[in-house]
């Protein structure tokens, strides 16, 4: 889970951005596929959803996982500009 708001906004604006951009470029080649017949549009759905799809999700999966675990690392301990008590007993 991400921690801080900014991480989990800037999360949300990614995926969206990217799920936008993915629905927007499927609606037009659908729309084109139409034209041909209802079959073909069917046969364009699939290929759209391996070959635009599943890449666009291994490359921006590991992309939020990164995102969430750099927040999270920097994030778990605040500084505070002074030391750890009882560390050097």
């Amino acid at each position: 889970m991400l921690s801080s708001p900014r991480a989990r906004f800037a999360y949300v604006l990614i995926m969206l951005a990217a799920f936008a951009g993915v629905l927007g470029l499927a609606v037009i080649v659908l729309k084109q596929a139409l034209f041909a017949g209802v079959a073909e549009a069917w046969m364009m759905a699939g290929v759209l959803a391996v070959v635009v799809g599943l890449p666009l999700a291994l490359i921006l999966l590991p992309v939020a996982s990164w995102l969430k675990r750099n927040v999270r690392a920097h994030g778990i301990i605040p500084n505070a500009g002074e030391n750890v008590p009882g560390a050097g007993r």
